[in-house]
């Protein structure tokens, strides 16, 4: 076992060349496959040649055939065309052009070669006889033109269309068409990439049509701070924009349907069905463990955090998926600036959908189908049984019914027993004489009978049965329309969904109303009002402890037991009800855990806004507006009796939650001429967070199943907190562009925080930006269609939690019957003072190949001090830690997006690709006075912490390690005691728990009514501890323990001792201790038994249990169909899409027990694996109607 740990040297914050280097050759290689696919050399031109043999088929199946046989795309004019025509081909491996001419060389169509292309036309026809005023009048006349783009080069196969009718043409190899007209018809010219525009007909016959080149992407308008409407390409900050095609793959989680989609933006979503996710933008900056969330924004009103927890369901997952029409990801300082401290780690800004002007009364139905099943279950071992030492005989299985007599390790959950070999045991589940089971232990055995036999056999399915499936149905409604000024949409959106965790179920109700009403010229109101209602049932809990999760029993669980039998989980012979069924006394049966100890949910949310907007005069605008987001939440959790008896026990808990938002935004935008351009803003915002909760229970009830806190046997446990944090603020900006090519914008914000002294609870910060078109300050080669440069300096502050100021005293519980009260364990601070973060950034946006190759690069650099941290003291001082303002961490990274578009034909052919890339480093840069370590968490790592390290990289992973040999023959070698144990050493790095890059890529075809799109979403780096291999493998479990007593003779497996690989001192030198490769391990200086020898190797040695974060996952796959038009309008709907759809359907990671991106962390702290339950797949349709 030689050493594979190293040390993830990472600093200084830059890359090392040779990093630089694989990066550019790998976006070299990109950029060269793309260009290379657009710009082929057309090797198939006029030398092409097709074999036909074909009687009496249509011209159009002639046309297909080519196509199919060649890289050819024909273009032509189906009213000029006559595709239909019957012809007859025979040609064995000939030119093309030759059997086009043998098609249409005695027809009025010729044909043009150019490049890849084929046009078809029609000759021009001479007049052959004078015509009548009379048919001038009727027929129009006729008009011929060129059509050029920019730069004065002909357009092949531009569209020439007559509006309002079909009639139409092409242009030629030369650009030119003819056409004829009535007199006065506005005629559009359109090509694919190029804006399309419209001329009337008037005295003129000749026409000279210059396009522009498409600048929708150019123009793009997206929403950014405060809700204020921006030009993207006058930003001078990163964002970017998911708009609602991209949201397609409903689930009942919103953010993770972001996951690899935005770079930079960091997801880690729980595995239990609606549960939360840990979200962080460009890393973590925070001298903290947990997830540095973003805020979340919705139509302009900022609602309660995202991020939830493994196992509650986010707030922002309960607004529907449906309703939206866009998300912008603010990504850094200067993006949202203006939102203060709650977005001091970004925002996410999200607008609904609105009705559209013009549109009329519009009814849309979407549905989404899906099943769900296990993505990864942790790999068992299937060739032994429950047992110890290869010793098991089946007697009470731990039963203190006092009925029967005990058995040999019935009741020892690891399966160290016998080896399946078709020989017969006493199981837990085995019949009776009397037709009942062996585990009724609790009916004596004139009842019960004797227990018959059973094969010893394995049951490796366990966890998956038990984990069966669960389904997702969301269905969703919207009407929308426009009556005199006033535009409105309401929708309805059910899920329900059924967790793989039985008996765990979500059902939701969303509404929303999103109304613009236009009270006058110049004043308008907008109304969204959003409301939800979340029943959630046995939701299960997790981490490491009796009760606590599913994956806890299955971990000892022997592999010889079937979960199947313990569906049934009462005890029978009238004991139903009063004794559950159990495989081992020592645990509860799961099902009765997830059936009988339920908990339920009720939460309502209400959240919206109502907008007043003002245009006193032109240029100004002054806008007021207030929102609410409220909610109430009761939960409680119950259970019918103890494992051994008992009454059981009642939880009743309520919480509410009301955040207020009340701010005005006047806006100034003077016109200075077409030079110079000022927009200017000024407001303020007043936002006021309440929080309460009342929890309450009760550990032992007077009579069963009744549930209640006056059925308590002792004085129930009661605690009531409330909390409320006010913030203040006043905010200005202004933009300064010179002739719409350079842009250069201030913004200043002060907040007034509650919750910081009155000495330093006023604190302001600022931000400049600067972007240039570069593209329009100067000519560059025409393959460049758009370059842009932006840089950006921002500063943003954070204040604290309410209550952090002042220690007090608070009711713990009664002593004696008399309450009692105690000083919180954590000493606050009076002299805290905000947090302060300074971001430098700079980036580039380029648009190749008339914009249909798009690079956006940024580049940050963060630094954060004067953090908030609770610093660990000494036990003496009678607290645990205390708070203080300290440490500073630099943030640095890079960003980048590429989205191409390789293929757009004229016949409805588009391929879109994109891929997304980011990399992020914290290092510490200072923690405090005397300080070199501040642990960010050690729960659940046993024998590790996770830490920040001055002058490391945040997130290091500390724990133990094997000691090896320092030099001679054995260096590297784990060193083994005298009993043949590895010996271990604390405290030594071993990996970061971050990721070193993140990855997304995407590509989308479509053709006609087709649509198939998929979505890699990749992570590189990290570690984490995995409980479930540590804890799995030390059980008799998993395939690993199989090492050793796999290969022994069957029967003979624990006969012998077992001799681990090492070096082991003999005489004051070390050797070899085993002595045999063989793979039985079965010779060598100092052996254990089997199980001493597999759980030694990895039970508190952290090396052992370190497991690569690493992965790759089919983030999303959709295949969707378009129904015919003429079909769906006999049913009175406009457009009908089917799809198939599938989310998470593979995962590739190193370990093949646990998913690294929900088992990788516990309470959302990442490098945890504390017993998540498996993560899922889903795969299903989609019905989206229109009518």
């Amino acid at each position: 076992m030689k050493n594979n740990l190293y040390r993830d040297d990472v600093f200084p914050l830059f890359w090392t060349n040779k990093h630089i280097l694989r990066i550019m050759k790998t976006i070299f290689i990109f950029l060269f496959v793309f260009i290379s696919g657009i710009f082929a050399t057309e090797a198939e031109s006029q030398v092409s040649k097709v074999s036909i043999s074909k009687s009496n088929v249509r011209i159009l199946e002639m046309i297909d055939e080519i196509e199919h046989q060649t890289d050819y795309l024909f273009i032509y004019n189906k009213n000029e065309v006559d595709v239909n025509r019957k012809v007859s081909v025979h040609a064995t491996n000939e030119p093309v052009a030759q059997v086009l001419h043998n098609i249409f060389g005695r027809t009025d169509i010729v044909y043009a070669m150019e490049g890849n292309s084929i046009m078809l036309m029609k000759k021009k026809k001479e007049a052959s006889e004078p015509i009548s005023t009379e048919s001038f009048q009727q027929r129009g006349k006729k008009i011929t033109g060129i059509v050029l783009d920019e730069s004065k080069e002909p357009i092949i196969g531009a569209n020439i269309i007559v509006k309002g009718t079909s009639q139409g043409v092409i242009t030629d190899t030369q650009g030119s068409f003819s056409i004829e007209v009535p007199i006065g018809a506005n005629i559009q010219v359109s090509y694919i990439g190029y804006a399309d525009k419209t001329f009337q007909v008037g005295k003129e016959s000749s026409y000279r049509i210059i396009l522009s080149e498409a600048t929708e992407a150019l123009n793009e308008v997206v929403v950014t701070a405060l809700g204020i409407s921006r030009e993207k390409k006058g930003l001078g900050y990163a964002t970017q924009e998911i708009k609602t095609g991209a949201l397609e793959n409903k689930n009942s989680n919103l953010v993770s349907m972001l996951s690899g989609k935005v770079a930079g933006l960091n997801i880690n979503t729980g595995a239990v069905a609606g549960a939360g996710s840990r979200i962080s933008i460009r890393g973590e900056r925070s001298l903290s463990a947990g997830p540095s969330s973003p805020l979340f924004v919705i139509d302009g009103i900022p609602i309660g955090s995202g991020a939830g927890s493994q196992t509650s369901s986010a707030e922002i997952n309960e607004i529907s998926s449906n309703d939206i029409e866009s998300m912008n990801v603010l990504k850094g300082a200067a993006a949202s600036a203006l939102y203060g401290s709650a977005a001091a780690n970004g925002a996410i800004i999200i607008t609904t959908k609105k009705g559209k002007k013009g549109s009329g009364l519009g009814i849309s139905y979407s549905g989404t189908f899906s099943r769900e099943t296990p993505l990864i279950l942790p790999k068992l071992q299937d060739q032994f049984g429950q047992g110890k030492n290869g010793i098991y005989e089946g007697g009470n299985f731990g039963s203190s019914s006092g009925y029967y007599p005990s058995g040999k390790n019935d009741n020892y959950d690891e399966s160290w027993g016998p080896r399946f070999m078709g020989q017969k045991m006493i199981l837990f589940d085995s019949p009776t004489t009397n037709g009942y089971r062996a585990g009724d232990t609790y009916l004596s055995p004139e009842i019960r009978g004797e227990a018959i036999a059973s094969d010893w056999v394995a049951h490796p399915n366990n966890i998956r049965d038990y984990f069966d499936h669960g389904t997702t149905r969301i269905n969703s409604i919207a009407l929308s329309n426009s009556i005199n000024g006033q535009t409105f949409r309401i929708g309805y959106t059910n899920t329900k969904q059924d967790g793989l965790t039985p008996n765990n179920n979500i059902n939701r109700h969303s509404f929303n109303l999103n109304n613009s009403i236009e009270l006058n010229k110049w004043m308008s109101a907008d109304v969204v009002v959003n409301y939800t209602k979340t029943n959630r049932t046995n939701v299960p809990t997790l981490g490491y402890g009796q009760d606590v999760s599913p994956m806890y029993f299955f971990c000892w669980m022997p592999q010889s037991h079937n979960i199947n039998s313990l569906k049934e989980y009462w005890q029978r012979g009238g004991l139903e009800g009063t004794r559950q069924f159990q495989n081992m006394a020592s645990y509860n049966n799961p099902y009765f855990v997830m059936y009988e100890m339920a908990s339920a949910s009720e939460t309502h949310r209400f959240f919206g806004k109502l907008g007043i907007n003002i245009k006193p005069m032109e240029g100004l605008s002054i806008m007021l507006r207030g929102g609410t987001d409220n909610s109430w939440e009761a939960d409680s959790r119950h259970e019918s009796y103890y494992k051994n008896g008992g009454n059981g026990y009642y939880d009743d808990n309520q919480y509410q939650s009301h955040n207020n938002n009340y701010d005005f935004l006047i806006n100034y935008t003077p016109k200075l001429g077409n030079t110079f351009g000022l927009t200017a803003n000024f407001g303020g915002n007043r936002r006021e967070a309440f929080y309460k909760d009342l929890t309450a229970n009760t550990s032992s009830l007077i009579v069963p199943n009744i549930f209640s806190l006056s059925n308590s046997k002792e004085k129930p446990s009661v605690s009531d907190r409330r909390t409320k944090k006010v913030v203040n603020s006043l905010f200005g900006s202004a933009l300064l562009d010179y002739k719409r090519m350079i842009f250069a914008e201030v913004t200043g914000r002060n907040d007034w925080s509650s919750t910081l002294p009155p000495s330093t609870n006023s604190y302001f910060y600022p931000s400049v930006t600067l972007s240039g078109l570069v593209s329009e300050m100067t000519k560059l080669p025409s393959f460049i269609s758009y370059a842009k440069v932006r840089a950006s300096y921002a500063s943003v502050g954070n204040d604290t939690d309410p209550y952090n100021l002042y220690n007090s005293y608070s009711l713990s519980g009664y002593w004696n019957g008399a309450p009692t009260l105690s000083n919180p364990g954590n000493l606050l601070n009076s002299n805290l003072k905000p947090a302060m973060a300074q971001t430098w950034e700079t980036g580039a946006e380029l648009n190749f190949f008339k914009n249909r190759f798009n690079i956006d690069f940024s580049y940050y650099h963060t630094i954060t001090k004067d953090q908030i941290i609770s610093l660990q003291t000494a036990l003496t001082s009678g607290y645990g830690s205390r708070l203080i303002n300290s440490g500073k961490t630099a943030n640095t990274g890079i960003e980048l997006m590429v989205n191409a578009t390789p293929v757009l034909l004229q016949n409805g052919l588009k391929w879109n690709v994109g891929f997304n890339f980011s990399r992020s480093r914290t290092k510490v840069v200072y923690l405090a006075e005397g300080m070199d370590e501040l642990i960010l968490t050690s729960e659940g790592l046993e024998d590790a912490k996770i830490v920040a390290r001055k002058g490391e990289r945040m997130g290091q992973i500390f724990g133990t390690a094997y000691d090896r040999v320092e030099e001679g023959p054995l260096k590297g070698e784990p060193i083994l005691n005298s009993s043949g144990q590895y010996v271990s050493k604390k405290d030594v790095y071993l990996g970061n728990v971050n990721p070193d890059w993140t990855a997304g890529i995407s590509s989308s075809l479509s053709f006609k009514r087709f649509d198939l799109s998929v979505l890699f979403d990749i992570r590189h780096g990290g570690y984490f501890i995995s409980r479930t291999l540590n804890k799995f493998v030390g059980a008799g479990q998993t395939v690993e323990s199989l090492e050793g007593r796999g290969a022994r003779e069957k029967g003979k497996e624990y006969d012998d001792l077992y001799y681990s690989e090492g070096a082991i001192m003999v005489n004051g030198e070390y050797q070899q201790n085993l002595q045999i490769f063989d793979g039985t391990y079965s010779k060598g200086i100092a052996g254990n038994d089997a199980r001493r020898f597999i759980k030694t190797k990895y039970d508190h040695i952290t090396e052992a249990q370190l497991t690569d974060a690493s992965f790759a996952k089919l983030r999303e796959l959709r295949l969707g169909y378009s129904l015919p038009e003429k079909w769906v309008k006999k049913a009175y709907m406009q457009n009908v899409n089917i799809a198939f759809v599938g989310r998470d359907l593979f995962l590739w990671t190193k370990n093949q027990h646990v998913d690294p991106e929900s088992g990788g962390m516990n309470n959302l702290n990442l490098g945890i694996d504390a017993f998540s339950v498996p993560a899922s797949k889903s795969f299903g349709f989609q019905i989206n109607v229109n009518f």
